[in-house]
């Protein structure tokens, strides 16, 4: 059973510990506190497992295409564009700050933060019970456009509705002598109201199953 459990975890723990992280609430503050009480010593390598994970993971976002801004916005930067090559060159040429922004660009490159890292840096928010997480990452999208698709995909990710008695169980699946001496007929129509009671359908007295023999 521990052996099962060992293996599970192994193949889920990353992409529910990336999940975590996308939680303004949490953030790699609570896969810090867990994996500490999880792996003990050990803690600060499976750690930095998710840190790498995550952070690959956003390059493999950066590379793909943000969507297209406003048309509002496109329409206010044309005529902007235009208004100030109606005053004979932009603000930029007119002002004579070319250079110094080239310079800035050369100067902060090196230090400015990806969205991931920013959004790291942030302290936590409070834990809300009601607190929409979603909803929250559809507002901030403008804020974090690519952190925001990356959030909405891996949230959206269905959790296993399946119990853990059936997950973990490591007895064969096997018909005892009552089950396996069941009639044909008693056999459908107990597969019949299970249908009916869990779907609810009127019409269940029609329908009809099919059972091999």
């Amino acid at each position: 059973m521990l052996e099962k459990i060992d293996k599970y975890w192994r193949d889920c723990c990353l992409v529910l510990a990336i999940a975590v992280v996308m939680d303004p609430r949490f953030k790699m503050k609570l896969v810090e506190f867990s994996f500490t009480k999880i792996y003990g010593d050990d803690a600060p390598t499976y750690i930095k497992i998710v840190d790498d994970g995550i952070h690959e993971l956003f390059l493999e976002y950066v590379s793909l295409p943000l969507p297209l801004t406003p048309t509002y916005e496109e329409g206010n930067a044309g005529n902007n564009m235009k208004s100030d090559e109606s005053q004979g060159g932009t603000l930029l040429s007119d002002n004579g700050l070319t250079d110094f922004d080239m310079f800035i660009m050369e100067t902060t490159n090196q230090q400015m933060k990806s969205e991931l890292d920013q959004y790291l840096d942030e302290s936590l928010l409070p834990r809300a019970h009601d607190f929409d997480l979603l909803g929250w990452w559809k507002l901030n999208k403008m804020k974090y456009p690519t952190l925001s698709k990356m959030a909405r995909d891996i949230l959206s990710v269905p959790v296993c509705s399946v119990g853990q008695d059936s997950v973990f169980d490591t007895v064969s699946k096997e018909l005892d002598r009552y089950r396996s001496s069941l009639r044909p007929e008693t056999v459908e129509a107990l597969i019949c109201a299970k249908d009916w009671f869990q779907y609810g359908c009127s019409e269940g007295s029609n329908a009809l199953v099919k059972l091999e023999i």
